[in-house]
């Protein structure tokens, strides 16, 4: 009896110590006006498994579903989601699919303390449906992000461009609910640190997610 209690207590411990760690995640949130469930998926591993590519490594995937209260009509705009990383205070806005893999891909190059060319890990601080540029701080520095357009006479990969664009998140008003993809530009960022603002300064939802099965 007085063996079993330890041996119990050291498989308790293994099994806690060993639950796995969530790499596709979602959260649920709503306001007055709507209920969002958001799903990233942000490795590219999870990515290649959603869309049969991995975006070269450079993007996490939500998969969002929009729904209105009561009837509502509502307008659902990318540019009302943000995905931040809270850890290098760094964000995104969804990308266009022409952005990713069109005519209009953007090249983007990080460094970190603002010195040298040699890209760091490049996770990004920029507006996506803009293609502009922007910085942040976090605890190896000030991050900078620079966007430039890549001058392509042909897209850069025609079939992803439109399974991108096929899949994506509608714009549009509406009182039905809405699901669709979009497309951010953050890499390597812990689940712990992911948070999704949504709307402006009224009636604004923010999500945090867990890395781990319970």
């Amino acid at each position: 009896m007085f063996f079993r209690i330890p041996a119990l207590l050291f498989l308790a411990a293994l099994f806690s110590q060993a639950a796995p760690k969530k790499t596709v995640v979602t959260a649920r949130g709503e306001n007055q006006d709507l209920i969002v469930t958001f799903t990233v998926y942000t490795t590219p591993e999870d990515v290649k498994e959603l869309l049969g590519s991995d975006l070269e490594g450079h993007y996490m995937v939500a998969d969002v579903k929009v729904e209105p209260k009561y009837g509502k009509d509502i307008v659902i705009a990318h540019d009302d989601f943000v995905l931040r990383d809270m850890e290098n205070v760094e964000k995104s806005t969804p990308f266009e699919p022409s952005q990713i893999a069109g005519r209009a891909a953007l090249i983007i190059v990080r460094n970190e303390n603002g010195t040298g060319n040699q890209p760091a890990r490049p996770t990004f601080g920029i507006g996506g449906m803009g293609g502009g540029s922007g910085s942040g701080s976090g605890s190896n520095g000030p991050t900078n992000v620079k966007a430039k357009m890549q001058n392509a006479d042909e897209p850069k990969d025609t079939a992803l461009e439109k399974l991108l664009t096929d899949k994506m998140l509608p714009e549009k008003k509406t009182d039905q609910p809405t699901t669709g993809l979009l497309y951010f530009a953050l890499e390597k960022v812990k689940v712990k640190n992911l948070q999704l603002d949504y709307g402006g300064k009224e009636n604004r939802i923010m999500l945090r997610f867990k890395d781990k099965e319970k």
